[in-house]
């Protein structure tokens, strides 16, 4: 799967081969040279991850400080009604979804993990993007009862860049903003398979 500079910018790329759908992403770290200091610059993977259900989604392999992950044709996420807050609404129907919501750096040699975040600030973000898997064509308007929460998210049937924007007094819940970049947060972990048993299998 080629990847054009379009997709780059966007960060995600959607082929279509009847009603089948294969898709990857695609980005740049912007702490690069941080990630390279600690797992160094041979086999380092990018997962992307449900730590929920200790799942690997997708799988790509850093290169420099960019990377094209993959999802592959074969994952059938397992989807759940989106169950939706009082006062959202989902047009014409409410769907069923599935979030991956982890992105993670992974050296095996190192046995070293670190998670990474797409957002507009390492460490103060006001926009920070996940992926979601949505069965159908939605539109989810509204503002959560009693909460500051406001839903403008427009879903296609496939995968999508959800993004949560921070303003003053309330969050929005919309599609992501192209070309937002990824960060490596934190202090590298390690024994990652250990920490990580349900997703590496303990081993």
């Amino acid at each position: 799967m080629k990847f054009s500079r379009s997709v780059l910018g966007l960060g995600v790329m959607a082929l279509f081969c009847g009603s089948a759908q294969a898709v990857g992403i695609a980005g740049k770290v912007s702490n690069a040279p941080a990630l390279t200091r600690a797992f160094g610059s041979e086999n380092v993977r990018i997962l992307l991850t449900s730590l929920a259900q200790g799942r690997i989604v997708g799988l790509g392999t850093l290169s420099g400080n960019g990377f094209e992950l993959q999802i592959p044709d074969s994952f059938r996420p397992p989807v759940q009604p989106a169950d939706l807050c009082p006062g959202v609404r989902s047009l014409p129907s409410e769907p069923r979804t599935y979030t991956a919501e982890s992105l993670m750096v992974y050296q095996a040699g190192r046995n070293l993990a670190a998670l990474l975040t797409q957002a507009d600030h390492p460490t103060e973000p006001t926009r920070r993007s996940q992926w979601m898997y949505s069965d159908r064509a939605a539109a989810l308007v509204g503002r959560c009862t009693g909460l500051n929460t406001h839903y403008n998210l427009t879903l296609r049937r496939g995968w999508n860049a959800v993004m949560t924007v921070s303003e003053p007094g309330s969050f929005v819940i919309r599609n992501a903003t192209p070309g937002l970049p990824y960060w490596m947060q934190g202090t590298p972990i390690a024994g990652a398979r250990q920490a990580f048993p349900a997703v590496f299998d303990g081993k």
